[in-house]
């Protein structure tokens, strides 16, 4: 085999080689949104791992007492309970969340962080 041809096929071996690595480290350490639903329905998948849950604050849900602050959280299916172990965010009834923490069991999540849309998405609109 001649020097360039394996020089080439070393290069095209080793390229490949940190792409399939790059790829599953991403996969590892970075995990998209989950619905409630995927959670609710599939929780052995995601036990033990840090997820991100996305869906909306039920309303009348948010309970602040001197042990801990709890939400629900709505998919298009199911609820899921979060404890939330972080700073509370200003929330409004029906907006958009996303918690960040780890599932506890199918129904409750305990949340490390609460991520929150833009509140002016919610609000009505003032007249001119």
């Amino acid at each position: 085999m001649k020097k360039k041809t394996r020089m080439a096929l070393v290069a095209v071996v080793l390229v490949a080689t940190i792409g399939f690595v790059a790829y599953g480290m991403l996969n590892i350490f970075v995990d998209p949104y989950l619905s409630v639903d995927a959670v609710v329905e599939n929780p052995e998948a995601y036990m033990g791992r840090t997820i991100q849950v996305k869906g909306e604050l039920q309303p009348g849900s948010l309970t602040i007492t001197a042990d801990n602050v709890t939400i629900v959280i709505v998919g298009e299916n199911h609820t899921i309970t979060a404890i939330l172990l972080g700073e509370v965010p200003d929330m409004i009834d029906g907006q958009e969340i996303v918690a960040i923490g780890s599932l506890e069991s199918a129904n409750l999540f305990l949340a490390t962080q609460i991520l929150t849309s833009c509140p002016s998405k919610y609000e009505a609109p003032t007249p001119p």
